[in-house]
């Protein structure tokens, strides 16, 4: 027999806690109300979500994957590392990239600066348009266009025995080659150091504008799919658990019709945007292939919307109406109310919000595909509406299970980075949003947002919440009302962005009271924060194992810790869970008690004493 012991963590307040309490009277015209509910049904949130693209991937960001694409990638030779610059740079051939002479260096760097922040996911980008640059002597003319001695081919599968050094007299590169020098030299994808997923290629449907001298004629939609499926197919021959992404579309038009490709009118009959055409091919072609050849629908995303100009091209903190814009332009993602202030808002109504459209594309024609995008923006990534715009994008992903995010951001970018750490390393000691979407709404969403998370296993004794101010002038009172739990949350940490500095801070003192599981706060003017709710959670008796439920294994358990038996000792929670009699021990009484109980033949607790 044993005495249950209690830690004093459950009987007095978390150190280091804001624990606060008092009533508030509130101005109900300028109060968010956010109704938290942790009883409603939750869903895994990706890792992934929280990405940027390596150029951008400096050491003041933490995040969860990184993503190699771009132009340049598009006519990259991985044999010697040139590559092409296209429309972006005089069509220079060069080595802008990397100036090594090793095979595959951009992927290796990627694979280090990968592990280098403990191994995050990787997604490196494949090469399909056609061509890739022969050498590093600068600019290409159009009399140089492909075929020229300017260009090597590219070709999917080499169907022949790979070599250990590739040849660089061949004019070809193959891309199953590319791939298995990969898995060589960092493992495969199932490895810590290996390629996690591979991009087919980048923005097709701009290949005759970007690189017109390696694809002058716009692509054709069974172009691009033949294309995909030769070089998923590829791929998977070598690597079967590496993710493929396709078909990285670069906005609004490519979605809906690739950029009015000259065979869309026929191919496209019945189908109701691009979109749902390749889904339909890439499953039609798994299916007589036998494998999957599409894991993730990836686009990119930069916002149309305009205030004094387009948001994603203005940094200027001085332009509101692009501020304002900005932090409302999100809701395209996911509110169908939303009227978006541009072209696309009004002109491609059928198509909004993007977000539930394309799952609606994938729950019909290619079931189990997952989300991406490779590349997003709503620009401002040196104002405070960047911030506020970031953070929300964040949580949409979360909430629409998005399965990856890499921001691509105009120039320096401090406070779209900022929006990044508020999820991934609020207090600057590695915590972090937790991995488990709570649904939650808001009173007004015009006049600010809110997420909230948990972690998984964690019964709920911490919450986030995500939580802004979208007014540009005046502070908002913000009510935080948590049902559906018995525990009782009596402390709060609060971390937040301002237009003070493009860093996460504590803001403590935004907290005016927390009674009865309603937190209100005065959040400032253009602020975005990251509400850290802690209470000590009721026992689930029985529940040993402390995963949810209460099942025989935990009836097990509990014999083992009777009999001394266990491999490891019960946490303090456990320990509670397992006193099923409440009468300060644990014996046989427990267990007979909670077999009862998983038989249906009692309740929990048995109340003895």
């Amino acid at each position: 027999m044993k005495h249950l012991k209690f830690c004093a963590c459950y009987l007095s307040a978390l150190v280091g806690l804001c624990s606060v309490s008092g009533a508030v009277t509130a101005d109900a015209a300028n109060t968010l109300s956010v109704q938290v509910d942790l009883s409603a049904e939750r869903h895994a949130i990706s890792p992934y979500i929280y990405g940027i693209n390596d150029y951008a991937a400096t050491g003041d960001v933490t995040v969860g994957s990184i993503r190699q694409g771009g132009n340049r990638y598009t006519a990259y030779n991985w044999e010697t590392n040139a590559s092409n610059a296209g429309s972006d740079w005089y069509h220079s051939s060069d080595t802008y990239l990397s100036s090594s002479t090793d095979p595959a260096d951009c992927a290796r760097q990627l694979s280090a600066m990968a592990a280098e922040r403990g191994n995050l996911y990787t997604v490196a980008t494949l090469q399909m348009c056609g061509y890739v640059a022969a050498d590093i002597n600068g600019k290409v003319t159009e009399e140089e266009a492909a075929p020229s001695t300017r260009w090597n081919a590219v070709v999917a599968k080499k169907n022949a025995v790979f070599a250990d050094t590739p040849d660089l007299t061949d004019g070809t590169v193959y891309m199953d080659e590319y791939v298995n020098y990969l898995v060589r030299h960092l493992g495969d994808a199932t490895t810590a150091t290996g390629i996690k997923g591979y991009l087919l290629d980048n923005e097709p449907a701009l290949w005759s504008s970007t690189h017109a001298r390696i694809h002058a004629t716009p692509v054709t939609c069974q172009e691009l799919v033949d294309k995909s499926v030769e070089l998923a197919s590829a791929v998977k021959a070598v690597d079967p658990a590496a993710e493929i992404y396709g078909p990285a579309l670069y906005g609004h038009q490519a979605y809906v019709n690739l950029q009015s490709a000259t065979d869309w009118g026929t191919v496209g009959n019945g189908y109701d945007w691009f979109i749902s055409y390749y889904l339909d091919q890439m499953r039609k072609a798994s299916e007589t292939q036998g494998v999957r050849l599409l894991d993730v629908l990836d686009i990119h995303n930069y916002s149309e919307a305009q205030g004094d100009c387009r948001i994603v091209n203005c940094d200027d903190a001085s332009h509101t109406a692009c501020q304002e814009t900005r932090m409302q332009a999100v809701r395209t993602f996911w509110d169908s109310s939303y009227a978006e202030n541009s072209w696309v808002g009004q002109w491609g109504k059928s198509y909004l919000p993007y977000l539930p459209k394309i799952q609606d594309s994938i729950d019909r024609y290619y079931p189990g595909t997952k989300i991406s995008l490779s590349e997003y923006s709503f620009g401002g990534g040196n104002t405070i509406s960047g911030a506020v715009a970031q953070a929300d994008a964040l949580g949409v992903f979360g909430v629409q299970e998005v399965y990856l995010a890499t921001l691509w951001p105009y120039e320096d970018c401090p406070f779209q980075k900022a929006a990044i750490n508020l999820y991934t390393n609020y207090d600057g000691a590695g915590s972090a949003f937790g991995d488990t979407s709570i649904p939650c709404t808001v009173s007004n969403i015009e006049a600010g947002y809110a997420y909230a998370a948990t972690d998984v296993g964690s019964n709920d004794a911490t919450v986030q919440v995500v939580v802004s101010n979208k007014s540009m002038t005046d502070s908002r009172t913000t009510e935080i009302t948590l049902t559906g739990t018995n525990i009782s949350y009596e402390n709060v940490k609060v971390y937040g962005i301002t237009e003070a500095a493009s860093e996460v801070v504590a803001m403590d003192s935004c907290v005016i009271s927390l009674e009865n599981n309603v937190l209100t706060l005065n959040l400032p003017a253009a602020s975005v924060v990251q509400v850290e709710l802690n209470g000590d959670a009721a026992p689930l008796y029985g529940d040993l194992d402390e995963d949810g439920v209460v099942t025989v294994g935990d009836a097990v358990m509990a014999n083992r810790y009777i009999a001394e038996s266990l491999d490891t000792p019960l946490t303090d929670a456990a320990m509670r869970n397992a006193d099923c009699n409440l009468d300060g021990i644990i014996t046989s009484a427990d267990v007979s008690a909670l077999m009862r109980y998983i038989a249906n033949l009692g309740t929990l607790p048995i109340e003895t004493v």
